[in-house]
C-alpha cells in the first residue's frame, strides 16, 4: 500500500476476499461511527488489534442476531432490489453509511 495506514485499504481488500469473514472498514464511516473521529495511528501492529477488536466487537455481535441476520439474508436474495447488499458485513456496513448520512441530511431542519 502506497499509505502509511494499513487497516482501511487492507480490510477493503480482505472484504472483497472473504466478504464472510472481514468487513470493509473506512475513516469516514466506520472509524467514525464507533469511535467518534476518524483518526487512527499508523502502527502496523496497532492497526491489526483494532482491526480484530471493530470485528469481534462490533460486527460479528450485530449480524449475529437472528433477526438481523434473518432480514439481512432476505435482502442478500433480492440481490435486484439491494444490490449494495452481498453478504452480512456489508450490510452492516451499508447500514452506517447510511446512518451517518442520515445524520447529516437531518442537521439544522430541527
Amino acid at each position: 500500500m502506497a499509505s502509511v495506514t494499513s487497516l482501511v485499504g487492507n480490510s477493503k481488500v480482505m472484504h472483497h476476499m472473504l466478504p464472510r469473514i472481514v468487513p470493509p472498514i473506512d475513516r469516514e464511516y466506520t472509524l467514525w461511527y464507533l469511535f467518534g473521529n476518524k483518526t487512527i495511528k499508523n502502527d502496523l501492529e496497532g492497526e491489526w488489534v483494532l482491526m480484530k477488536k471493530i470485528i469481534s466487537g462490533f460486527f460479528i455481535p450485530v449480524f449475529s442476531n437472528q433477526e438481523f441476520e434473518a432480514t439481512a439474508n432476505r435482502w442478500i436474495e433480492r440481490i435486484d432490489e439491494y444490490p449494495w447488499d452481498t453478504s452480512l458485513m456489508k450490510i452492516v456496513d451499508n447500514l452506517i453509511i447510511g446512518s451517518k448520512k442520515l445524520l447529516e441530511s437531518s442537521k439544522g431542519k430541527i
